[in-house]
């Protein structure tokens, strides 16, 4: 009598989880209607020629020597005096934000060999960066520094020109974009037509406008050049915004 109340309960316990199962498995939300019409891809673009206003200069410092610790400490004398004098210029009471930013880049000591592969000496390297939109301040300020020579000067856009910059190709590129749509909603004999995914990217293209990046090699001009400002001259970038989608087509 007891193995059957036990085998009963048993039957019991597994017919209820089979309906347990079962209930569980019927889904609980309706099942999506599936999009209905012809799926089309379109892309379209719009450019600007931007006339760069950002201006970065690098200057840097090589001092040779037997030693390496008083190679990097004549390296570093030498970078740390320039700093000082450009940080003056910098905190000018007419200076604006952005008009003059200065940091340093890299510094480096490493061996020199001679034609037999031994070591002849030591050689530092050392760069200080002026950068900003005041092209005066910072061409007269890289020409007046101390022990610094010009090593490269690049123009660019500041993230200011290139957003507004951005902002108004955007619009161009979003219109022509949608008269490809529409032209295509008629061509096909459709009625109308659904947005079904957008991307926008945005391309900044300087080369074959204009040289963006001037490499110099130069040993110390002296005095008298050094007291002149650097010529400089900005060339244009091509900022350029591209639209591409896909559309449903009904």
């Amino acid at each position: 009598m007891r193995l059957t109340y036990t085998t009963a309960a048993i039957a019991l316990f597994w017919a209820m989880g089979c309906a347990s199962i079962q209930a569980q498995s019927i889904p609980s939300s309706p099942v999506q209607a599936l999009k209905l019409g012809t799926i089309a891809h379109l892309s379209a673009s719009a450019t600007t020629r931007v006339l760069q206003d950002w201006l970065m200069i690098r200057l840097s410092v090589q001092k040779e020597g037997a030693e390496a610790a008083m190679v990097q400490r004549q390296v570093n004398t030498t970078l740390a005096a320039a700093l000082a004098q450009a940080q003056s210029e910098a905190k000018q009471n007419d200076a604006k934000p952005g008009a003059m930013e200065l940091s340093t880049g890299q510094l480096n000591v490493s061996q020199r060999y001679n034609r037999e592969g031994k070591t002849s000496g030591w050689l530092g390297t050392a760069e200080l960066i002026v950068q900003g939109r005041d092209i005066d301040r910072i061409t007269a300020t890289a020409a007046r520094l101390n022990g610094l020579t010009v090593s490269q000067v690049e123009w660019q856009i500041s993230p200011e020109l290139m957003s507004q910059s951005e902002a108004h190709v955007q619009s161009q590129a979003v219109a022509q974009w949608r008269t490809k749509a529409n032209a295509l909603t008629q061509q096909l004999g459709m009625s109308r037509y659904s947005i079904d995914d957008v991307t926008l990217s945005t391309q900044d293209n300087g080369q074959g406008i204009g040289p963006r990046v001037t490499s110099m090699v130069m040993r110390d001009p002296g005095p008298d050049a050094r007291s002149a400002a650097l010529s400089v001259q900005a060339s244009q970038s091509q900022v350029t915004v591209v639209v591409s989608g896909q559309i449903l087509l009904q």
